[in-house]
């Protein structure tokens, strides 16, 4: 599960890359991958034994991003014909 995970998380970043060069005029694609990315990262911060004080950091500020990226993604969804 833990490669699994990390490669997961090395594609979606590589998506989000060429995804905010090719989709420059539908950001919501951008914005769900990054969310989607945001969440991978999570669940791989909450995999790590023990957690310490900077993983929790890493967990709230993720958690934060990811919500938001969401909402912008609605939103860009919307505005977009």
């Amino acid at each position: 599960m833990g490669i699994f995970l990390l490669m997961m998380i090395i594609a979606v970043a590589v998506f989000v890359g060429v995804a905010s060069k090719k989709f420059y005029g539908k950001p919501y694609i951008v914005n769900f991958a990054i969310a989607a990315l945001m969440l991978l990262l999570v669940v791989q911060t909450i995999q790590m034994q023990p957690i310490s004080a900077f993983g929790y950091v890493a967990i709230v500020c993720c958690s934060l991003a990811f919500f938001f990226q969401i909402a912008l993604g609605f939103k860009n969804a919307k505005v977009s014909p």
